[in-house]
């Protein structure tokens, strides 16, 4: 053997992040001088520095070097006593190698980490979080996770209640979180919370989340009633203002115009006897072409804020009875809708209390005369679509068209 060394100390504890000195003596069991090269080997020798790493010794000499130890703060750093040797190489004698061995104890480190992969959610009832569990610290972690809200509002279970979790490995553990309470106030409310993961012995885990309870009652709610309010004072200003008067007045020309019922008086010998009333049907109103019938569609694409219209004129020669209308409101716009005829509004409706299609059916045909105008202009005050930049409302018309 040409040369020996020895540590100066026993096992020595050292914390990952941290660094610790041991000293080796190396001496040349030799009569010649010789160099020896020193490196380090085992499952330390990742982290530990020999300053010098070469020595340079007379024969029989010795001399101390400083073993550097500086585990990282990793989970690949193994916990607990781990031996370290240095391997001792002379340079005149290559195949003659001593060694000098010793143990250190490596301390455990304590990182545990929660990532909540929604950290927002809205319901009103309740709503489901999902959230990683990680360690990255070099020991076991064995976790029990629990709720914690200052405000007592919310509460929820954990699938799985508590997570083991192996050195740089991570598990995925589901929250399903429930209030305590209903929200009857007209607006969201905002319930910060926080998941705590504690194990003895380490420090506890935590990471925020946010549950945003909605109101049990929209918050439109009141002034879309509002909207089917106006929608039905409309509807019944129109009924009584426009439509039940021409009915009215149809009616009442109709009877003036029908003859009143004839009498016949049948004579027979000396024998006079009562005859049996006729009447005579009448028509209302003059007998005329059935015409042809027509249906169009009057759309209407308008800005909101702005109002627009578009509008049907009646061919020179004929006659437009309007018998059924269709009001199309496919993205639930807010705004007004009016038909008219040259402009002057006849019937009057709120898209708002309008979804869909509505069957307007006319009881008495609206008439239109030769050059004039069937008319639909729309205010929009709101889209009901996100992506739309405008009302797009359509009314559809159908009738005849007769000969004037």
């Amino acid at each position: 053997m040409a040369a020996q060394g020895w540590f100066s100390q026993g096992d020595v504890d050292v914390a990952p992040g941290t660094s610790a000195v041991l000293e080796l003596t190396v001496m040349n069991l030799a009569d010649t001088t010789d160099s020896f090269v020193l490196t380090a080997v085992g499952m330390a020798a990742g982290y530990t520095t020999i300053e010098p790493a070469m020595l340079t010794l007379f024969g029989g000499a010795q001399d101390t070097v400083q073993v550097v130890l500086r585990p990282p703060m990793l989970p690949s750093t193994t916990a607990g006593p781990t031996s370290l040797s240095v391997r001792i190489v002379p340079q005149h004698d290559p195949d003659n190698i001593a060694t000098a061995e010793t143990t250190i104890v490596v301390g455990g480190s304590f990182d545990r980490r929660i990532n909540v992969l929604q950290p927002a959610q809205r319901g009103r009832r309740g709503a489901g979080y999902e959230m990683m569990v990680e360690n990255r610290g070099n020991t076991q972690a064995s976790m029990r996770l629990h709720l914690v809200d200052p405000s007592g509002r919310v509460e929820g279970d954990f699938d799985p209640p508590a997570a083991g979790v192996e050195p740089g490995g991570s598990t995925l553990v589901r929250l399903k979180l429930r209030t305590r309470g209903l929200q009857w106030e007209r607006r969201s409310r905002t319930i910060p919370f926080r998941v705590d993961a504690d194990q003895p012995g380490s420090p506890t885990a935590s990471a925020p989340a946010t549950f945003v309870q909605s109101p049990m009652l929209p918050e439109r709610l009141f002034s879309r009633l509002a909207w089917v309010g106006v929608g039905a004072v409309a509807l019944a200003g129109a009924w009584f203002g426009v439509v039940r008067p021409e009915i009215r007045s149809a009616a009442e020309q109709a009877v003036a115009d029908a003859p009143a019922p004839t009498s016949t008086t049948v004579v027979t010998g000396d024998t006079l006897d009562l005859g049996v009333t006729q009447s005579t049907l009448v028509p209302i109103g003059p007998a005329e072409d059935d015409g042809a019938i027509i249906n169009f569609q009057l759309p209407v694409v308008v800005a909101v804020g702005q109002a627009g219209a578009n509008q049907y004129r009646v061919p020179a020669g004929k006659i437009l009875r309007v018998t059924d209308l269709i009001i199309q409101n496919p993205q639930s716009d807010q705004g007004t809708l009016i038909i008219g005829r040259n402009g002057n509004g006849l019937l009057t409706y709120s898209l708002t209390a309008m979804f869909g299609d509505i069957a307007v059916p006319l009881v008495t045909p609206l008439e239109f005369q030769a050059n004039e105008e069937l008319t639909v202009n729309v205010t929009c005050l709101g889209v009901g679509d996100p992506v739309a930049t405008g009302c797009s409302p359509t009314v559809l018309a159908s009738g005849v068209l007769v000969d004037a």
